[in-house]
């Protein structure tokens, strides 16, 4: 009897020891599995970060979708002569992938390889455009993109629509102006980039039969002597009055295949002569500007905010 009641105290003991055992290794139990489980959660998160991370963009008429920075060399390489600064290549680089990623809604949608979006030469057509330099610019143009990966411009948080053109007229033009719409850092700003252009100002020449064919009139030289030309707070021309017809400038230069809407109007003998200053629509970063103010010192940074105001340069957010 004495035997059992030992045995019954040392069994009682052996539970009593073994209960506050686990109390005391319980905590570390579940820290581990914690640690296990945060550790599991971090390597999920990092995976759907990396995918997310992994833009393409669809060009129209291409098979296969093209990795966001391939497509950004792409455009900077027949967007921009490969012979300018390397800061203003990494100002078109970075302007040229915010365009895509806004317009493509970050790739979900196609965009066209056009002036009206954004030219693109994949490798074979940078061969044969750039010909014996090819290794030279490839290599140029891909240190400005990569050297920029990921960049972005942004307002209050959303991208902007990084409008370019070619060569301003000694300002560039406000969407206001261009579209109607009022976007607050597609202001006009100075753009002094006609001091480094050869081909600034440019001239055309129209019998009176074509302009009439082009324009779809009857009018005569003598009444083209008398032409009407309006023009906007940045030089543009806004309107053109000949008679009883009117143009917008934009309209003209549409209908006429000029460079600009910055334009006059002259009758020289038989010939109708129009003259334009600058290459393009004239809304956001001036091309022979960035140029300009690269040669002049500046960063892609400070070219990017100059010409598109109040704006900030972030890495791509992935969600």
């Amino acid at each position: 009897m004495k035997k059992f009641k030992k045995k019954k105290q040392l069994i009682v003991v052996a539970s009593i020891f073994g209960f506050i055992s686990l109390l005391f290794f319980f905590p570390f139990l579940f820290k581990q599995m914690d640690h296990k489980t945060e550790a599991t959660s971090e390597k999920e998160e990092g995976e759907n970060f990396a995918n997310a991370c992994e833009l393409t963009i669809q060009v129209s008429g291409s098979d296969e979708p093209i990795d966001l920075e391939e497509y950004v060399i792409g455009v900077v390489s027949a967007e921009m002569p490969a012979n300018f600064h390397p800061e203003a290549l990494k100002a078109q680089a970075i302007a040229a992938r915010t365009y895509v990623l806004k317009n493509t809604e970050y790739g979900k949608k196609a965009i066209e390889p056009t002036v009206a979006k954004q030219v693109f030469y994949d490798s074979n057509t940078r061969k044969e455009v750039w010909a014996e330099s090819f290794d030279d610019y490839e290599k140029k143009v891909r240190q400005a993109v990569e050297s920029t990966k990921g960049e972005v411009i942004n307002y209050n948080g959303e991208l902007i629509t990084a409008m370019f053109h070619s060569m301003s007229n000694g300002m560039t033009e406000s969407s206001k102006n261009y579209s109607g719409t009022d976007l607050p850092y597609l202001q006009s700003v100075a753009s002094t980039d006609f001091q480094y252009a050869d081909n600034y100002e440019v001239e055309k020449s129209f019998t009176i039969n074509e302009w009439n064919q082009l324009l779809n009139t009857n009018l005569t030289l003598n009444q083209l002597k008398n032409v009407r030309i309006k023009r906007n707070n940045t030089g543009r021309v806004e309107t053109v009055i000949v008679g009883k017809n009117e143009w917008s400038g934009r309209d003209m230069r549409t209908l006429l295949d000029l460079r600009s809407t910055d334009f006059r109007i002259e009758v020289k003998g038989e010939k109708i002569v129009v003259t334009t200053e600058g290459y393009g629509h004239g809304v956001g970063m001036s091309q022979y500007g960035a140029d300009a103010m690269a040669e002049n010192g500046a960063t892609a940074h400070e070219i990017i905010q100059h010409y598109y105001k109040n704006t900030n340069i972030e890495k791509i957010s992935c969600k």
